[in-house]
């Protein structure tokens, strides 16, 4: 009797280890409030989390390193029709979104130089949906200007990375009125064509310069844009970057067209610093890779 209690105990001992092990060793974690989040190393972030909900197939942590950008794990982030959530604060099913996306922590603060980078491939059946704008990364602010946009409430990012009409965007939002009824203009700067970002990789870097005021990004280690103006208009409390998958205004698509199709994209190497070197492979090969 006693041996055969010793063997359930070890058993049950050995089922625990083996459970912990499959959700914790790759960071792939699941908080107490059921929200998943991943803590990565020499990212300078300290984790990647979702505040709203999300269905199994939205997201998934992948080992395999023929396939990543660098190191040993990469993310897919696959976004359906009907994947809209919500938290406290928000719900994208009442406002003509849809999204499966994680926020970065720590934020940043409204000084110096703060940039951003990550590493994106699209899937091979990838397409931008006609009507509706697709975020794949942006520059957000705690405590900034609020408004409306297409008579819903908006609180608009300082950046958003947009996929439309065939080519990738750095969509830099002109504000303007006032800090609760703002204007919002967005500003279009080609990156890359969607077609040429199918099924390989492509390197993308974003510095916000509050000290010299201006904003650069590069693709493939190439500084493709260059605004020499504030990258803010109102002053938030900080800001924060996202990654995923984001569609807003999808009603202009599934009015005329229906369900919208679905859309998958990869992501590695997410980091922030305060210099290009500190982000950008393609211009700091020393980099140790982000796992």
């Amino acid at each position: 009797m006693l041996k055969l209690s010793i063997s359930r105990i070890f058993n049950v001992i050995f089922f625990l280890l083996i459970f912990k092990f499959n959700i914790l060793a790759n960071n792939y974690l699941v908080d107490k409030n059921n929200k998943l989040y991943i803590e990565t190393s020499n990212s300078g972030f300290k984790f990647h989390k979702n505040y709203m909900s999300q269905n199994k197939h939205n997201f998934s942590y992948i080992e395999n390193n023929l396939k990543s950008r660098s190191g040993n794990y990469y993310q897919k982030f696959e976004l359906r029709y009907g994947d809209c959530f919500g938290d406290e604060n928000w719900n994208d099913c009442d406002n003509d979104r849809q999204r499966i996306e994680l926020s970065s922590e720590p934020n940043q603060p409204i000084s110096g130089r703060q940039c951003y980078g990550y590493s994106i491939k699209l899937s091979n059946s990838f397409t931008d949906i006609r009507g509706v704008s697709t975020t794949l990364g942006q520059i957000h602010q705690k405590g900034g200007p609020s408004g409306k946009a297409n008579s819903l409430s908006s609180y608009p990012p300082l950046i958003q990375i947009d996929a439309r009409k065939g080519n990738l965007y750095l969509n830099w939002h002109k504000l303007s009125g006032s800090r609760d009824n703002v204007k919002d203009e967005s500003k279009y700067y080609k990156l890359k064509t969607l077609k040429s970002m199918r099924g390989v990789w492509t390197d993308i870097s974003l510095c916000l310069d509050f000290e010299k005021k201006r904003i650069d990004a590069w693709v493939d280690g190439n500084n493709v844009v260059k605004i020499l103006k504030s990258p803010i208009f109102f002053e938030p409390e900080s800001i924060y970057f996202k990654h995923g998958i984001y569609q807003s205004f999808i009603s202009n698509y599934t009015s005329f067209k229906g369900e919208t199709p679905t859309q998958i994209v990869y992501y590695d190497e997410v980091r922030r610093g305060n210099s290009i070197e500190d982000v950008d492979i393609n211009v700091n090969p020393d980099l140790k890779f982000v796992d």
